[in-house]
Parts: C-alpha cells; sequence; structure tokens
C-alpha cells in the first residue's frame, strides 16, 4: 500500500478534547458597476459534522445548524478529522473553521425558467460564412449563451443583415433576467471563423451588437440594432501540446473515448478568477478547435476584436473531453462526461507549451479491489483509495459518487454526494450507498494553490486545474 494511503487511514482516529465547527457562506457578486457581497442562507441546510473510529469503522454523528446570516456551526466535536456535511457535500478536514462563501459573476436576481422568446433584427455583419457562430452576452448580469444555427431566422452565408431571428433566453447559460434599469445590456457578438498564419482554423470575437432590453418572465421581447467593429484588438498564439492530454486517456478509464479538445480566451474582471465556474468563458475573444485530431499545435498570432474593458484579466482554459458509457441491464446506456483542463492568464498560454498540470490519479480502489472493474458486495461502509496522480502534484481531491437507475428504459445517472479532500482515501458515511444499489465515482485530483477545497469548497484561484477518473460500477 502507498505508505501516504496508510497514514490517511489513521488519522481518522478521533481525540478526546471537544471543538466548535463554524462557517460563513458570503457570495460575492462581481458586477459591471462593482461587487456586491451577500450571505447564502443556510437556515433550511442540514448540518452534520462526523467522526470515524479507525479501530471499528463506526461514524459518529454530531448535529448542527445554520442560519440566515450564512452562519454553520455544530458544537462539541471531538478533536481529529472530520467529514462535516453541508446539504449532500462532505468536507473531510481536521479543520474546524470552513469558508462555505462563493464567488459569481453577475448580480443577484431572478432567471428565466419559462420560455422567454428574444426577436432579433440586425444589420453590420461581416458577410456571414460557415463556420461562424453568435454568442449572446450581457455583462452586469452574467448571463451567456451560444446561437449556432439550429434558430429560426439565423442568418445564411452571405448574409450582412438578418430579421426576425428567435431562441429562448430561458435555454441560455445563466439567464438572470435583463433589466436595463439595473444597467443590463443586451449584446451578441459575431464569432468569425478565421485562420492564422500557420493555417489553423479559429474562431474570434469580430462584431458586437449592443442594446438595451429589459425582459419579463414567459414574455417575448424584441431587439434591433447594428453589428459595429470594436476599436481595440489582440493576438493570442499557443503551443498546444493536445498529444500530452490525449496520452491520458487510459488513466481516466481504460475504456474512456477521447472525445473533444479545445482553447478558450477571454477576458473577466480579477475578482472572477475566485469564482466557481470556470475562468474562461463566453464572451469569448478566441474558440480553438480546429479539428477532432490529437496532433500537437502551434497556432501563429490569432488576431481579434476585444470590444470588453481593457483592465480585465486576459484568461484561458483548455480542456480535453472524455466519455465512459454505463449501463443497468438491457437499459439505454448513459454516457458520462468528463474532461482534463486546465486555467491559466493567457499570458501563460502564449508563454509556455500548454499541457496538462495535473493527472489523473493512480490505482484507484474500492476497498481493497481494484475500482475500474465492476464490483459486487462492496458493503454499504465502503473506502476508495489512490495513489497520487503521476503529472502534477495534487492539493487536493474530489469524489463525486453516482448512483445508476432507469426511466423509461434508459439507464440514468444521479450525482448522491460530493466528497472534498486532502487525502488520498475517503469513508463512505452512511447512508451514501444503499444496499440494492448501483454506484460509480468520479474521482477528481485538483491543482489549486492557495485555496484549500477541503474547507472552502467553492472558493478558485488561479492557476488552477483538475483531472478526472472514472470507476467502474459497484454495489454494496
Amino acid at each position: 500500500m502507498d505508505p501516504s494511503v496508510a497514514e490517511d487511514s489513521a488519522s481518522q482516529v478521533t481525540q478526546g478534547l471537544n471543538t466548535q465547527v463554524t462557517g460563513t457562506s458570503p457570495v460575492t457578486f462581481v458586477t459591471s458597476s462593482g461587487n456586491v457581497t451577500t450571505p447564502y442562507d443556510q437556515s433550511a441546510t442540514s448540518v452534520v459534522a462526523y467522526t470515524r473510529d479507525s479501530t471499528t469503522g463506526a461514524f459518529t454523528a454530531y448535529p448542527g445548524s445554520g442560519a440566515a446570516d450564512g452562519s454553520i456551526s455544530v458544537p462539541n466535536v471531538p478533536s481529529g478529522r472530520i467529514y462535516l456535511k453541508v446539504g449532500s457535500r462532505y468536507l473531510v478536514s481536521t479543520g474546524r473553521t470552513f469558508d462555505l462563501g462563493s464567488t459569481e459573476w453577475g448580480r443577484d436576481g431572478s432567471f428565466a425558467s419559462l420560455s422567454t422568446p428574444v426577436t432579433v433584427s440586425a444589420s453590420g455583419l461581416s458577410a456571414w460564412q460557415s463556420g461562424d457562430y453568435l454568442d449572446m452576452y450581457s455583462l452586469n448580469p452574467g448571463a451567456f449563451g451560444y446561437l449556432y444555427g439550429n434558430e429560426a431566422g439565423f442568418p445564411l452565408a452571405g448574409a450582412t443583415s438578418f430579421s426576425a431571428l428567435n431562441f429562448d433566453y430561458a435555454n441560455m447559460l445563466n439567464p438572470l433576467l435583463l433589466d436595463s434599469s439595473l444597467g443590463d445590456v443586451f449584446s451578441l457578438a459575431q464569432m468569425r471563423l478565421q485562420s492564422s498564419p500557420n493555417g489553423v482554423p479559429y474562431r474570434s470575437m469580430h462584431k458586437v451588437l449592443s442594446a438595451n432590453l429589459t425582459q419579463t418572465e414567459g414574455q417575448s421581447a424584441s431587439v434591433s440594432g447594428t453589428f459595429t467593429q470594436p476599436a481595440a484588438t489582440g493576438t493570442f498564439a499557443v503551443d498546444w501540446r493536445r498529444s500530452a492530454f490525449d496520452a491520458l486517456r487510459a488513466q481516466v478509464n481504460p475504456s474512456a473515448v477521447s472525445t473533444y479538445n479545445e482553447i478558450w480566451m477571454s477576458a473577466r474582471p480579477a475578482a472572477v478568477g475566485q469564482a466557481l465556474a470556470s475562468i474562461s468563458g463566453p464572451p469569448l475573444l478566441v474558440k480553438l478547435n480546429p479539428d477532432a485530431l490529437k496532433t500537437d499545435i502551434v497556432t501563429g498570432n490569432m488576431a481579434y476584436n476585444n470590444p470588453l474593458p481593457a483592465t480585465w484579466q486576459k484568461v484561458a482554459l483548455a480542456a480535453a473531453g472524455f466519455t465512459k458509457t454505463y449501463s443497468l441491464g438491457t437499459a439505454t446506456p448513459v454516457t458520462m462526461s468528463v474532461d482534463i483542463r486546465v486555467d491559466q492568464e493567457a499570458s501563460a498560454f502564449s508563454s509556455a507549451p500548454v499541457e496538462p498540470l495535473i493527472g489523473p490519479v493512480q490505482a484507484p480502489l474500492v476497498n481493497t479491489r481494484g475500482a475500474f472493474q465492476n464490483l459486487t458486495g462492496v458493503g454499504t461502509d465502503a473506502s476508495l483509495r489512490w495513489s497520487k496522480p503521476l503529472i502534477g502534484t495534487a492539493t487536493n481531491y474530489v469524489v463525486n459518487i453516482y448512483r445508476l437507475s432507469t426511466s423509461n428504459g434508459a439507464t440514468v445517472a444521479t450525482r448522491v454526494t460530493s466528497l472534498h479532500t486532502d487525502l488520498q482515501s475517503v469513508y463512505l458515511p452512511p447512508g451514501v450507498l444503499q444496499a440494492g444499489q448501483t454506484y460509480f465515482a468520479e474521482i477528481q485530483s485538483w491543482y489549486q494553490p492557495g485555496s484549500d477545497l477541503a474547507t472552502s469548497p467553492f472558493k478558485r484561484a488561479l492557476p488552477r486545474a483538475r483531472a478526472s477518473v472514472l470507476t467502474g460500477m459497484f454495489s454494496p
């Protein structure tokens, strides 16, 4: 056994001194007009601290509570490592003070959950090309989405204008209802297919339409305007070692399939570097996913136009996707998608080869058996163990447990819990696994210096990277 795993097991022993576990939950909304911090209401959240006796394997529960001001508290908890359960998530740590806060791009507000159509008429496009697409965004609420051509009224090849382009705003990502009185601006960008000096195809920010828009959930709204070219420009170049990402496929799972690889580059307020979501996302300045190959690419300078504030931090994401299927009996399989990704400042992508900063964990086990095989009889008190990644140094690990079921002849995967730890093993607390059910796990290795996911689960920092392993199926 890896010596560090043996140490992990021993560290679960509790000591005699009683302590209090506390936490706070400030949520910072990063908006165009400034940052606003409010507490997340924890009054309805289940809070329990568990200790585990390493001799008997028994867990002992210490009930706690959450409050409307975002605080949590669990009194009289013995010292030593605990499994702090907040909602459905476990934080495995010797710490007694937890930061449950997060950073979100965009103001607080109401989301469109009902169909909320938007119709756009516009002129000023550069002659539309096959391969162009539209990037919808609104900076103040942090709303964004993509229009690829399935929408009614989408521009045809050669078009420089369109009328009655119609899409459902509720289908966008983070569809916070727009309100121009709060400073929200609706923007639609033409992402143009171009070729770098080295002949690499990419898409970049080209022209932008911006207009005021106030929405009411469930009601249609119309926008009209002209696409114009931003005055600010820039270039971005990468030496992308796609083969280094693809070489890790079998470590994700021996039957994993490589699916995609891409690089995004964008600009963000500096505070968004701590946000839970990927740091690089719409509105994109450059999107690079030229083909389905896994060969290395040196792009040369990729030009873009930049409508975003000059003071914003330019950031980039590189990701390689992998899938594995799971099925119960004769039910249609469900496909689980994971990735190996790197988030850094864009300058880091341009100054050194883009390759994984952290690799998948090695030799995953359920109890003492290899986790890549399908297993039965693991017990409801199973443990998961692993060895360190071969690439990079993991700062934390996150284990996601999924339960498999069937619905209408199809296999369905439902996440049961997540466990955050700095160890190379976790024991599954009571109630996570149920007799007669089938599960699998995703084990993520994280590299994120300066931020501990076991005590601050929703905090992020740059640089950061992660890699996933998918186990086989297992049942108690």
